[in-house]
């Protein structure tokens, strides 16, 4: 194995602090400025735009200082035990930092108040529990929904706790839909209860609210939606 490709198991999570465009373009209001985690293990890369899960995963590999993902290969500019550097030539440069050190940062842990006794923080980007599969939340709990009862544009959104021990407590509907459906999304969130890795502030766990929501377009299709962050 490379020193390359064993350093980047090594630093695990990685998220997207910084994207330069090398061609002069201006980065993508979108595409370019939200939320990205890269999690390398084996030979798949985890992929995620949302803070607490998994969103889809790609094949690859290095040699030497080319890092390849998917059908794009970049350079590996920088890659030390907190941060990853990578540029494909022509197009960009993006610059990653590791979760480990910003979940570190005093000004990244957000007060929620009390739950049980103890401190409740807000999940945030840099501080979060994570769905401990490696798959998408949203696909799990939406799948198979009925939603012949939706006829116009609207959204759902529930808080939920997870705690210290990866349990997942005290759901609570911002807002609903219909009982049934409110219902439906809270059960299949609670059936997660244990799945998930709590949030880590400074290497200890730390209990959190995350805030699940799902918008409904007027054609009755569920637009995904990232964890919300107040």
């Amino acid at each position: 194995i490379g020193k390359y490709q064993e350093k980047l198991y090594q630093v695990d999570y990685m998220i997207r602090t910084n994207v330069t465009y090398l061609d002069g373009k201006e980065p993508q209001p979108d595409a370019d400025t939200m939320y990205t985690r890269y999690t390398f293990s084996g030979s798949t890369l985890y992929i995620s735009f949302y803070q607490a899960w998994d969103t889809y995963k790609q094949e690859w590999s290095s040699q030497h200082n080319q890092l390849t993902i998917g059908l794009d290969t970049y350079t590996i500019e920088t890659l030390t035990d907190t941060s990853l550097t990578i540029a494909l030539a022509g197009f960009r440069r993006v610059e990653f930092l590791s979760e480990e050190y910003l979940s570190s940062q005093d000004k990244n842990l957000v007060p929620q108040g009390e739950y049980n006794g103890k401190p409740l923080y807000l999940a945030n980007n840099f501080i979060t529990p994570r769905y401990s599969k490696r798959t998408s939340l949203y696909d799990e709990v939406q799948k198979d929904l009925e939603m012949s009862n939706i006829r116009q544009a609207t959204n759902f959104l529930v808080t939920f706790v997870v705690t210290e021990e990866g349990k997942i407590e005290n759901p609570q509907v911002v807002k609903s839909i219909s009982p049934e459906y409110d219902r439906t999304i809270i059960e299949r969130i609670q059936k997660t209860t244990k799945k998930w890795k709590p949030a880590y502030f400074k290497g200890k766990p730390v209990q959190t609210q995350l805030t699940y929501e799902v918008k409904y377009l007027p054609s009755i299709v569920p637009a995904r939606s990232p964890l919300k962050i107040n």
